[in-house]
Parts: structure tokens; sequence; C-alpha cells
């Protein structure tokens, strides 16, 4: 696999987080100021931080294009394509630049990318769907066809090889209805306990 540059993005406010977005690419880029990190078409991993709210996203990408010369309202730079295994964060940085969501929402956890199946029951009605973002307070779940902001759900977590599942309950912090991957981000509504099993759970997914 080959390896990843680090770079990062430090923007005051969403605002600004929002007008470093591109729509240009196949699922757009964030365009950043500065010396290049590398060449095109190499891997990075891009730290977006925000100062207020206090956030922090980090991201996959590659570099896709490369501004040498400044000019008038035009630093020098280079931007960062967003790619598809990193769908979640994609979705859950531009929904928190574009002020779509509340800011808890999007708060400061440690996230994991996963594949998990996940079985969702919503106003006792089971479905299937799979889990794509892992976090103590939340993940997010892609879905054709996604519940409603506001819809309480039970989330039944099973790893592979495992014949015991986590049950957590939460509800839909929001939801994404466009794109390649449209599914709903849930943010989970459990006790301690239930949230040190899940955090126990995150520790065998990261290793």
């Amino acid at each position: 696999m080959a390896s990843l540059i680090e770079t990062g993005l430090r923007v005051a406010s969403p605002a600004e987080l929002a007008e470093h977005y591109y729509p240009n690419g196949r699922l757009g880029g964030l365009s950043v100021n500065g010396k290049s990190p590398g060449a095109l078409g190499q891997l990075v991993l891009l730290r977006v931080d925000v100062v207020r709210p206090a956030r922090q996203f980090v991201l996959r990408g590659q570099l896709a294009w490369v501004r040498h010369k400044s000019g008038p309202n035009q630093p020098t730079g280079f931007g960062v394509d967003f790619l598809p295994e990193d769908d979640a964060t994609r979705v859950r940085l531009l929904a928190f630049a574009r002020q779509e969501v509340s800011s808890d929402a999007t708060r400061i956890e440690q996230r994991q990318q996963v594949e998990l199946k996940v079985r969702m029951v919503h106003e006792g009605r089971p479905r299937k769907e799979l889990v794509a973002d892992l976090s103590p307070g939340g993940a997010f779940v892609r879905s054709w066809n996604p519940l409603p902001v506001g819809a309480k759900v039970e989330l039944a977590l099973r790893l592979p090889l495992s014949f015991s599942a986590l049950e957590l309950k939460g509800h839909v912090a929001w939801v994404r209805l466009a794109g390649e991957h449209p599914g709903m981000g849930v943010e989970f509504e459990h006790d301690d306990a239930a949230r040190l099993k899940l955090e126990k759970l995150l520790l065998k997914l990261a290793r």
C-alpha cells in the first residue's frame, strides 16, 4: 500500500472551510494554501482544524492539482480530492462546513472507518444496513432509504466471527440523500456501560 503524505488545513470557522471546498472531479475536494507536499496523484492524510467551534477532521485524499504561481486573490496552493473509501468523513465535514447539522453531531471523537453489517430497528420494523464510520458517540449508516432526522433507532452491531451483538440506541442526527453513498448519521443515546462496550469494540477494530 502506498504511504500517505501528511498535510494540514487550518480555518477559523465552518464558513471559511466551505470556501476551501471545490466541486471538481468525482467527489470534489479541498484547496490548501502553500507549497504542495508531494507529486500529483500521491495519497494524502489531510488534517483539517477548525478554530471555532473547535473541530478536527482527518481524511484520506489524493493530490489532484497544484498552483505554483500566485495571482490576484489566488495564492499558491494545491487541491486534495476526496476518495470514495473515506466518504463518511467527507459527508460529515461538508455537513459541518455548510452548517447543516448541530455542532454536537460533529464533535471531536476517535472514529474508525469500518464495514460492519448492522441490524437496525425503527418503530418495530427491522432492516439490514452497513455501518461505514463508527465512534463512541455515533455512526454513519449507509442506506439508499435513510430514515428522517429525529427518528429513534436501535442498532445491533456484530463483529465477524463474533457470536454476540452489541446493541445500541440512538436517533438520526443528519441525513445525506445525494451522492454515491447516501445514508444517515446516528447519534447514540447510551449509558456508561454501553459506551464502555463500544469503546472496547473500537479498540478491537483498531487492532
